[in-house]
């Protein structure tokens, strides 16, 4: 059964491309290069699979220009194009860039006052998040526990923007489990010791394993137990304004050594 389906998805994709009306033969048989596309067509679902397939340059033995390049269209896409699939592309691809300014830019997306349907929204919000838990960057642990943390929904809300928050804290819980840092592991505790929803202690816990490699059930205390007798998280990093209080506090000791001293 599953192949059957397999071959019908398959099958499926390959009439899509057939029928399109700007079907060219070749293209049944090669993949059209993702930059000539780019600047070729005006179909968002193309566009939106070429920005997806945009390779990291440094990681793939390009020059620099070509990161620049790739970084300046990714950016472009993913926080002003006007079709969503062209921005869900993007996002996707800058899942996979090691330069900084991936992480920052997929932050920025879900920050950003979107302005399309509330679905439409949530659903490139939820995918910058992946898209983080995907790169990796540290600092973008910051975000997904701000995500992770906030408050389900309003009373008054919606079933539909309830639901619309909780997977995006589900999504946000999950990409946990790939930060071993001290305030991750601190955050899913608080989910675990504060949160209703089965859904999100399920996922606190299996995030806590993925970090852990312990297997426990999704109780706060026997977990604080083990965590507390077991280091193994990273320290915590210190904040932006951390970091700036601990530059200005090595400036003025330097200052001071050089000043003379009186006698």
């Amino acid at each position: 059964m599953s192949l059957a389906l397999a071959g019908c998805a398959s099958t499926a994709t390959t009439w899509d491309e057939i029928t399109s009306r700007n079907l060219q033969v070749k293209n049944l048989f090669m993949k059209p290069d993702p930059m000539t596309t780019l600047r070729d067509s005006s179909d968002g679902a193309k566009r939106g699979r070429a920005l997806a397939a945009l390779k990291e340059p440094l990681e793939n033995g390009g020059k620099q220009e070509d990161q620049e390049a790739y970084i300046k269209i990714l950016t472009v896409a993913a926080t002003e194009d006007r079709e969503p699939l062209c921005r869900l592309g993007a996002i996707r691809a800058l899942g996979d860039y090691k330069d900084p300014r991936a992480a920052k830019v997929l932050e920025d997306v879900y920050l950003q006052n979107l302005r399309f349907t509330p679905e439409l929204n949530s659903v490139i919000r939820q995918q910058a998040l992946a898209s983080l838990e995907k790169n990796g960057n540290p600092e973008a642990r910051h975000l997904l526990i701000r995500v992770a943390r906030q408050p389900g929904g309003a009373a008054d809300s919606s079933i539909v923007d309830r639901q619309q928050t909780l997977d995006e804290r589900l999504a946000a819980t999950r990409a946990l489990g790939k930060y071993k840092y001290a305030d991750c592991t601190e955050a899913l505790l608080h989910i675990l010791e504060t949160e209703k929803d089965v859904a999100m202690r399920e996922r606190a816990q299996e995030s806590l394993t993925a970090i852990t490699g312990k297997k426990l059930p999704a109780d706060a205390t026997a977990w604080r137990e083990f965590l507390n007798h077991t280091p193994h998280t990273a320290p915590k990093q210190p904040g932006f304004f951390d970091r700036l209080l601990a530059k200005d506090a090595g400036t003025r000791a330097t200052i001071s050594a050089k000043e003379p001293s009186e006698k």
